[in-house]
């Protein structure tokens, strides 16, 4: 498979500029079928401007991004799916060997950059906007964060790998200019990466019509400075985002629901008719018709499994003998939630336990999280000791957070503070953690550094 990032070039994937495209979220979702035109004739404006910039979003939530597949290749390398009868490409994901090949994930990678190549064309044409100037600028640079993030978690070996973050990372893609794919060290990425989210949380407002905010930048800058272990700053931008209270914990029925939920910072709309996020994720997960073909481990359902957690009821391991399933996707619309109040609340507590500082607010947030997922029976005490908040952090984001992506970046995370979490027995940094980059990234760079081969466990 080869990366089409020069035919992306050549002729860009645009929606129809026929179609006049508003700020609202009901109007970037409900846009026809792409169409590829002259890149010239699309961005001839700024009603053009906007239509690239609505391209990019329907990436971002599409099948090959939030869509689905982000989530289920994080979740394939964890340890809590029961990948015993994956074969194919998944086969290669769960068993942590993945080759230059797999088109799984390659058309993930595709459609990343493809993403960043649309964020980066609004950018190089700022001069044809009028009246959302500093809103495109924003988006565009949120949605060049949010992606490079994406790339460089599953790409690269995580953040505090080497003393000084200089081992390697993924191609930083800036401009549309055609390039050579170039390792950037994970340093270089993940500065770039808060470059962009300090400038969008300057340029975006407070409320956007389904678009990202100024709460959705600085909400990826907590998860940012958390992915790196930096504990100060994941603090102070959770804080903000909590502070704001723009945003409340809601149940977890919510989630995924299409009437939106009131705990979501950035999430990808659903609209009748119109735009449909998720289907991948149904693809993978959704159970009420058939065992899905992702299922858990009986040792992740044991934990959740405990009297009085609430959370249990969005698992079943009765319906399909011997096979563990969750029910959150079971439905046959969806909005998919990338930033929300729930990982605010356990990166602000953890912070806090690191941090040795505001452990009120740390135990209170633990407790928020308590109250809603064990119905009020449990919670610790305010005074709190920072190991207990921490190990209190810990263990509710792994079950929070079941089936949407997230563990692999906290045995990552973790193991690169000297911890080795991983239940399937590996090492945070085995070579198999990090996914093997496309074949056609690499045909462009015949000295391009492959990720080093072999597996974990």
């Amino acid at each position: 498979m080869k990366i089409n990032y020069k035919n992306i070039l050549k002729s860009f994937l645009i929606l129809s500029v026929i179609t006049v495209i508003g700020t609202g979220c009901e109007k970037f979702l409900e846009t026809p079928p792409i169409e590829s035109l002259p890149k010239d004739v699309a961005i001839a404006d700024e009603t053009g401007l906007k239509s690239v910039m609505n391209s990019a979003y329907q990436i971002v939530g599409g099948g090959n991004m939030f869509g689905g597949k982000i989530q289920a290749i994080n979740e394939m390398l964890a340890d809590q799916i029961n990948g015993s009868l994956l074969s194919g490409d998944f086969g290669e994901i769960y068993g942590r060997k993945t080759s230059v090949f797999g088109d799984y994930k390659n058309g993930m990678y595709t459609d990343m950059y493809q993403t960043i190549f649309r964020a980066n064309t609004v950018l190089e044409n700022l001069d044809k906007a009028t009246t959302m100037r500093d809103n495109l600028e924003g988006q565009a640079k949120f949605i060049r964060a949010l992606t490079h993030f994406q790339v460089v978690q599953l790409f690269a070996q995580p953040y505090g790998f080497s003393t000084d973050n200089s081992h390697l990372g993924v191609p930083i893609r800036t401009s549309t200019s055609i390039d050579q794919g170039v390792r950037a060290t994970v340093k270089q990425v993940y500065d770039q990466i808060i470059a962009d989210l300090k400038i969008a949380e300057v340029k975006l407002p407070d409320d956007n019509g389904g678009y990202a905010t100024k709460w959705a930048a600085k909400a990826l800058l907590a998860k940012v400075y958390f992915q790196m272990n930096d504990f100060a700053n994941a603090y102070i931008y959770s804080n903000q985002v909590i502070a704001s209270n723009k945003f409340v914990l809601d149940t977890y029925a919510s989630r995924f629901s299409t009437t939106g939920s009131k705990e979501s910072i950035f999430r990808i709309i659903y609209t009748n008719g119109g735009y449909e996020p998720g289907g991948e994720l149904r693809n993978q997960f959704r159970s009420d018709f058939n065992a899905s073909t992702l299922r858990f481990t009986t040792d992740f359902f044991a934990s959740v499994n405990t009297p009085n957690d609430t959370r249990k009821a969005l698992f079943d391991n009765v319906k399909y003998p011997g096979i563990i399933v969750t029910k959150k996707y079971n439905f046959d619309h969806i909005e998919v939630p990338v930033l929300y109040l729930t990982d605010m609340k356990l990166i602000r507590a953890e912070s806090a336990a690191e941090t040795g500082t505001n452990l009120t607010v740390g135990a209170q947030d633990i407790n928020d999280i308590l109250t809603r997922a064990y119905a009020g029976t449990k919670s610790i005490p305010l005074a709190s000791s920072a190991s207990l908040i921490k190990s209190n952090a810990r263990f509710e984001r792994s079950i929070e957070f079941a089936g949407e992506g997230n563990r692999i970046s906290e045995i990552k995370r973790i193991g690169a503070k000297g911890e080795n979490i991983d239940k399937r027995g590996a090492v945070w940094n085995c070579p198999g953690l990090t996914l093997q980059f496309p074949q056609g990234e690499m045909a462009s760079n015949t000295s391009f550094q492959r990720n080093v081969e072999g597996g974990c466990n």
